[in-house]
């Protein structure tokens, strides 16, 4: 979220993924809503921590570390309710044939 509780805007969207391609860390899954854009990636270490401390700079971030992105394609509900045993669903995106969740285990 900006730290000012604008909107995120097409503005902060290029900001964010500048700095990303900057640090070189791929984006695996990510949402955008008028005042949050969230993303998955893989830890890379000193790298997530530097875009960390570039994004504080001018966003609100928050983060946790620990989980898993399951994605299942041509998915229905068995498949689902298979994967998520024992786990917690912190985000979930669906389209026709692809289930992206994004859990912790529990």
């Amino acid at each position: 979220s900006p730290r000012d509780f604008s909107f995120i805007v097409e503005d902060n969207l290029r900001d964010i993924f500048n700095l990303f391609h900057e640090h070189r860390i791929k984006i695996n899954m990510m949402h955008n809503t008028a005042i949050n854009f969230t993303v998955s990636v893989d830890d890379t270490g000193k790298n997530l921590v530097d875009l960390i401390n570039e994004l504080e700079q001018k966003f609100k971030v928050r983060y946790e570390s620990g989980l898993e992105l399951i994605t299942i394609r041509y998915y229905n509900q068995e498949t689902i309710d298979r994967v998520l045993v024992d786990k917690e669903v912190i985000s979930e995106l669906k389209d026709t044939y692809t289930c992206q969740l994004l859990v912790k285990k529990i």
